[in-house]
């Protein structure tokens, strides 16, 4: 392993004494009327603690992300007084998509600084049950620059299309190819308990339903649902007491191009800083991607993983349509099992807490749902490195982590 910059070194010597994912848990996913925000939030963070072993009480502090419905802008607290609670540590991550595996960055550095033991990163929210329309679509418009953007009716699809579209251009990939994102992911949500989504469809059933913003179809997008999910922080030390067979965080990273997609300078740029997260959190970790056995990538829309496989240089520039198109990324028979959940475009969005959940269960050897809601058995074989992002904007703010199924010592 090289010894890095001062960043490397940093976020090595952080994870060095072993940060671990002792705990996930995950609700059911959909419209679940009459089941609120917090409501949902307590149910997952029960489902976690159940997993680990632990009680409210044995755990110290709390990450929560931002809602689309509650009207709170003291998240955290808001949760903590529903719950009865008063952790010793407690803040709140709002950067998007790129959410999180920002949360774990948090716990990790909270649990370094000695502000607490062990962190809950919960998020959970009534999106699809709970806002209207007109309130997603204003939602969506906060998306686009107000000057140069929103007044021409740009919304995030059409930023996604956008893009999308250029790179389709450039590097002359297919809709097929985006279609085949999807119904790779189809395979894997068929087997995934709680998938709101678990028919599996083909490639001319992608290309087949509706267009929504060009090059996308109505498949091609990600879903709004009703739900929640959580996994618990905390040190090596503490994990080896608890009930589950701890994950440890091996590797974080950040990257940034931009923020409105008009101030995007390329294709490249984009994938470039896309990529940047992925990359650092392979150095951090001292791996490279042939040593990844399962990549559990941000999917807002079927392009959104094409880009990110490019930009984390598991293929190459316009390679990742005929990688996925040729069965890379399946779980039986490919090379990457990749978004083995389903994903936000077959089981859920909640932004990427699904993603470190899945990959969690992973390392475990444990996503076999066989028995469970008429699942299957999604797990890889010996699974031992898992990539994880999410990506918020219009990829513009992304974050990534790697997680290994051995501590740091051992990996």
């Amino acid at each position: 392993m090289s010894e890095g910059t001062p960043d490397v070194r940093e976020a090595r010597r952080m994870l060095s004494k072993g940060i671990a994912i002792a705990g996930v848990g995950e609700t059911e996913q959909g419209k679940l009327d009459g089941k609120g925000s917090f409501q949902l939030l307590a149910e997952v963070t029960k489902t976690t603690l159940d997993d680990a072993g632990v009680t409210l009480d044995e755990v110290d502090g709390m990450v929560t992300a931002f809602s689309f419905v509650e009207s709170t802008l003291m998240h955290s607290t808001t949760l903590c007084d529903y719950l009865g609670w008063a952790p010793g540590y407690f803040s709140s991550v709002a950067v998007g998509g790129a959410t999180a595996p920002l949360m774990a960055v948090q716990a990790m550095h909270a649990i370094d600084a000695g502000l607490a033991t062990a962190v809950l990163c919960v998020r959970g929210d009534n999106t699809r049950s709970g806002i209207s329309s007109s309130g997603m679509m204003a939602m969506a418009r906060e998306m686009s620059h107000g000057a140069f953007e929103a007044p021409y009716g740009l919304s995030t699809i059409g930023g996604y299309g956008l893009l999308a579209q250029r790179y389709m251009y450039e590097h002359d990939v297919s809709g097929e190819a985006l279609a085949a994102v999807v119904a790779t992911q189809s395979e894997h949500a068929a087997k995934k308990w709680n998938a709101m989504l678990r028919d599996v469809v083909t490639i001319e059933d992608v290309m087949n339903d509706r267009m929504i913003a060009t090059p996308f179809h109505g498949m091609d997008c990600s879903l709004v649902s009703d739900g929640a999910a959580a996994f618990l922080v905390t040190t090596a030390e503490r994990a080896k007491d608890m009930k589950t067979k701890p994950v440890y965080i091996a590797g974080v990273g950040e990257g940034y191009s931009h923020q409105y997609i008009s101030q995007a300078d390329s294709v490249d740029s984009v994938r470039q800083g896309l990529g940047r997260a992925g990359r650092r959190a392979m150095e951090v970790a001292g791996i490279t991607p042939q040593d990844l056995d399962v990549a559990e990538i941000y999917d807002s829309f079927s392009f959104t993983p094409l880009i990110a496989l490019e930009g984390f240089g598991i293929c190459g520039p316009g390679e990742a349509g005929d990688w996925v198109m040729e069965g890379n990324g399946k779980i039986d028979g490919g090379t990457l099992p990749m978004n083995t959940h389903g994903g936000l475009i077959r089981q859920a969005h909640l932004g990427a807490m699904h993603h470190i959940v899945e990959a969690a269960l992973q390392l475990r050897g444990e996503a076999d749902d066989t028995g469970v809601n008429d699942g299957g058995n999604r797990q890889v074989p010996d699974a031992k490195f898992a990539i994880s992002n999410g990506s918020g904007g219009i990829l513009a703010a992304t974050s990534a982590l790697v997680l290994s199924s051995e501590p740091p010592s051992a990996s």
